[in-house]
C-alpha cells in the first residue's frame, strides 16, 4: 500500500511571518528607536532654551546674555535633525535587509520545490509581482511602521512627563487627547487591511492576465482578437485603479483623522495657557503660571502629538504588508515530501525506493511505489499512455519535483543533469547567448561551432546568416522548431552532463529530422558514455534503448531489457 504524503505545515499568520522576518534584524529597529528618544529629548532641550531666551529677555534683561541659551538652542536644534536623520536611516536599513532576505528566501524555496510545484503555487505573472511589488509592499512597515509605533508610546510619555513637572493642568490636557487617536485609528484599520488585501490580489490577477496576452500575442494578431484583448486589459486596469484609489482615500483619511484631534488638542493647551498668562484662570497652577513653563508648554505640545501624526501616516503601511505577508507566506512553504534525497557515491547512477508523487492531495497520485535502478550509460526507454507517469518519473529524477513518498537516491555524476523536451526552451537574445548557458562564459565560439556541429547545426549553414550571432526572439522565433531542438542538444553536450532526460525530443519534428535527431542522441550518449532516460510514445523509438520501462496509472508494470 503507497503510504500518504506529510500534511503540509500551516502557514504561519501574517503577523507571525513578520515578526520572523524581523527576527535577523532587530538591531537596526533597536538603533531607530534610540536615535528617535534621543532626537525627542533634544526636543525638550531646544524648547527649554528657546522658552527659558523668551522668559530672559522680557523679564530680566540685563542679568544674562542670550547668547548662551541660543549656543544651546543651536546645539540641541542640530543634535535633534542627525538623530532624526539616524532614525530614518536606520529604518530604510531594516527594511532593505528584510525585503532582500525575504527575495533570497522566495528564490531558495522556487528552486528547491522545483518548477512542478512552483506552477501549482501560482501563475509566473502573480509570482514575479510577489517577488518584487509585494515584497516592496513591506518595506513601508519595517522602515516606518514599526519605527513609528515604538515611538508613538515611548516620545510622548517623555513629553508628557515634562509637561506635568511644568503644569499638571497642561499635561492633563495632553493626556487626555491622546487615547482619542487610536480610536479613531483602529476603526479606520479595520477597512484598510481588507482592502489592501483585495488590491493586491487584483494586481496578481492582473500581473498574470497581461502576461497571458503577451505570451499569446501571435495567435491574438492571427485570429484579429487584438482590439478584443486590448479592451480586456484597459478594462482590468481601469478596475485596478478604482481599487488603488480607495486605498489612498483610506490613507487620506487616516492622516486627517490625526490632524484634526491633534490640532484639537493643541488648541485647548493653547487657550489654557493664553487664559492663565492673561489672569482669566485661577484654577489649579493657572493663578501662578509664569511665561517660562507657559512657552514651554506650548512649544512641546506639537511635538507631543508629532510622533502619533507620524504613526498614523504609516498606519496603512501596516494594512499593506500584513496583507502582503498574508500572499507570501504560503509561498515559503516546503512542498509536503517524503525522505530527502541520499547522495551515494557507488552503485547505480539512480535508484527510486518506492518513490510516489502526489500533486493534489484528493486526487489519485502521479507516481506510486516505484523501485527502480538506473546505472551509469544505460540509455532507457519510459513508454506509457498519456497520464501514465512518464513526465512525473522525469521531473522526479531532475528533481523539479519531490518525492511525497520513498527516497530518490543520486550519484553525484546524476547531480548535473540535461534536459530536452518537446520543444527546446530558447531565450531571447543571440544564438551564442543561448548556448553560453550551458557551456558558460568562457567557452569560446568554436567550441559552441563544433557543438553545434555535432548536432546537425554547422554555423555556416545558410538559415544562420549571421552565424552565432542570429537572433532568437521569444518562443524560440527566428529558427525552426527542428533547429531548436539541435541548439537544445548542443546545449547538452556542452554542459558535459553525464545524465540527459529527454521528454519527447522528437514529437514535434517532421519524420527525417526526428530521426536524424535520434540518430545523433543514441550515437553522442554511446561514444561518451551518458546515461538516456527518454519518454516516448513511440514504441519504434523506445526500442532502440537498452531498457524498456512500462508505466500505468502512476506505477511500474514492465521493466525489461532489449
Amino acid at each position: 500500500m503507497p503510504t500518504e504524503p506529510p500534511a503540509s505545515p500551516t502557514p504561519p499568520t501574517p503577523r507571525d511571518f513578520l515578526r520572523g522576518l524581523l527576527r535577523a534584524h532587530r538591531r537596526w529597529l533597536h538603533l531607530s528607536w534610540l536615535a528617535g528618544l534621543g532626537a525627542a529629548a533634544a526636543t525638550v532641550a531646544f524648547a527649554g532654551s528657546i522658552a527659558w531666551l523668551v522668559h530672559q529677555s522680557l523679564f530680566a534683561p540685563g542679568q544674562t546674555g542670550p547668547w548662551p541659551w541660543l549656543g544651546l538652542a543651536l546645539a540641541a536644534a542640530v543634535l535633534r535633525y542627525g538623530l532624526q536623520t539616524l532614525r530614518d536611516w536606520s529604518g530604510q536599513r531594516l527594511a532593505f535587509a528584510v525585503r532582500g532576505e525575504l527575495r533570497a528566501r522566495l528564490a531558495g524555496t522556487a528552486t528547491r520545490i522545483g518548477p512542478v510545484h512552483l506552477g501549482q503555487r501560482g501563475h509566473s505573472g502573480a509570482w514575479a509581482s510577489r517577488y518584487q511589488e509585494q515584497v516592496d509592499a513591506l518595506g513601508g512597515y519595517f522602515a516606518r511602521y514599526l519605527p513609528a509605533l515604538g515611538l508613538a508610546f515611548a516620545v510622548p510619555l517623555l513629553l508628557l512627563a515634562t509637561a506635568f513637572a511644568l503644569d499638571w493642568v497642561a499635561g492633563l490636557l495632553l493626556l487626555l487627547s491622546a487615547p482619542l487617536i487610536p480610536v479613531f485609528m483602529a476603526l479606520i484599520g479595520m477597512g484598510s487591511q481588507q482592502i489592501h488585501e483585495e488590491q493586491q490580489e487584483r494586481q496578481n490577477r492582473l500581473a498574470g492576465h497581461f502576461l497571458d496576452r503577451i505570451r499569446n500575442l501571435d495567435l491574438l494578431r492571427r485570429s484579429l482578437a487584438l482590439d478584443a484583448a486590448r479592451a480586456e486589459v484597459a478594462t482590468a486596469a481601469h478596475g485596478y485603479r478604482r481599487l488603488s484609489m480607495r486605498v489612498l482615500r483610506v490613507a487620506f483619511l487616516s492622516s486627517a483623522v490625526m490632524e484634526f484631534f491633534s490640532a484639537v488638542a493643541i488648541g485647548l493647551v493653547a487657550i489654557y495657557v493664553g487664559f492663565a498668562l492673561l489672569g482669566f484662570l485661577e484654577f489649579g497652577p493657572a493663578g501662578e503660571l509664569a511665561l517660562f513653563p507657559g512657552l514651554f508648554v506650548l512649544l512641546l505640545a506639537p511635538e507631543y502629538f508629532q510622533p502619533l501624526r507620524q504613526f498614523a501616516q504609516s498606519y496603512h503601511d501596516r494594512a499593506g504588508a500584513v496583507a502582503a505577508a498574508s500572499a507570501l507566506a504560503p509561498l515559503l512553504q516546503p512542498a509536503a515530501r517524503g525522505q530527502p534525497p541520499a547522495p551515494s557515491a557507488a552503485g547505480p547512477l539512480l535508484r527510486l525506493e518506492g518513490a510516489g508523487v502526489r500533486y493534489d492531495s484528493e486526487g489519485p497520485p502521479a507516481l506510486q511505489g516505484v523501485h527502480l535502478e538506473i546505472a551509469a550509460g544505460e540509455r532507457v526507454g519510459l513508454v506509457g499512455p498519456s497520464g501514465s507517469g512518464k513526465s512525473t518519473l522525469l521531473a522526479l529524477c531532475a528533481g523539479f519535483v519531490a518525492a511525497d513518498s520513498g527516497t530518490v537516491i543520486r550519484a553525484p555524476a546524476a547531480a548535473r543533469f540535461a534536459w530536452i523536451g518537446q520543444r527546446a526552451h530558447l531565450f531571447h537574445g543571440s544564438l551564442r547567448e543561448n548556448l553560453h548557458l550551458a557551456a558558460g562564459p568562457d567557452a569560446t565560439d568554436a567550441e559552441l561551432a563544433t557543438a553545434l556541429q555535432a548536432a546537425g547545426l554547422p554555423v555556416h549553414d545558410p538559415t544562420l546568416p549571421l552565424g552565432l550571432d542570429t537572433p532568437i526572439g521569444e518562443a524560440s522565433r527566428g529558427i525552426s522548431g527542428g533547429q531548436a531542438q539541435r541548439v537544445a542538444l548542443a546545449r547538452a553536450l556542452l554542459s558535459g552532463s553525464r545524465l540527459w532526460l529527454l521528454d519527447e525530443p522528437t514529437s514535434a519534428l517532421d519524420r527525417e529530422t526526428a530521426e536524424d535527431l535520434l540518430a545523433r542522441l543514441l550515437q553522442h550518449a554511446s561514444e561518451r558514455g551518458i546515461t538516456l532516460l527518454l519518454a516516448t510514445h513511440q514504441i519504434e523509438v523506445a526500442r532502440r534503448m537498452t531498457r524498456i520501462l512500462r508505466l500505468e496509472a502512476g506505477q511500474l508494470c514492465e521493466d525489461r531489457r532489449v
